[in-house]
């Protein structure tokens, strides 16, 4: 199997549940490289600087994005994200991934255009899956 994407951030100020995503994408064959932040002011610099610096080859296919964070919640950098006028949304997918199961946040979730997926942790083979054959519904809870 091989792999679909290039390219993913990981956005989670939890750097453990970083490094179980992570290893649970990479086994999974989704993509080739996993890129991990726990703050998300660093991954914002960091897309800000390939768009500007580097190849947008460099540039992840798949942005995994936890909603609750400390310093910028996931709403924030979505706010953020979306001020950046070079991303195109069509090669670089974000998919929420949250603990919440708030009603309130999965509907804030749809009123984005740019979430792909909102995905409930903890993240497993079978919502990767999802991912990769681009399957409806936007929401996909364990069951």
């Amino acid at each position: 199997m091989m792999n679909q994407f290039k390219k993913a951030f990981l956005i989670d100020d939890d750097s453990i549940t970083n490094i179980l995503n992570e290893k649970i994408i990479l086994k999974n064959q989704l993509v080739d490289s996993v890129q991990q932040f726990t703050n998300p002011l660093e991954a914002l610099r960091d897309l800000r600087y390939l768009l500007r610096e580097a190849s947008a080859l460099d540039f992840p296919d798949l942005i995994f994005l936890d909603i609750n964070m400390p310093e910028m919640d996931g709403w924030k950098f979505l706010d953020e994200l979306l001020s950046i006028s070079q991303i195109d949304f069509n090669k670089c997918k974000v998919i929420m991934l949250s603990s919440s199961i708030d009603i309130a946040d999965i509907q804030k979730s749809i009123s984005y255009s740019v979430i792909s997926k909102y995905i409930t942790k903890p993240l497993t083979p079978d919502k990767l899956e999802c991912i990769r054959k681009e399957e409806q519904p936007l929401l996909h809870f364990e069951t």
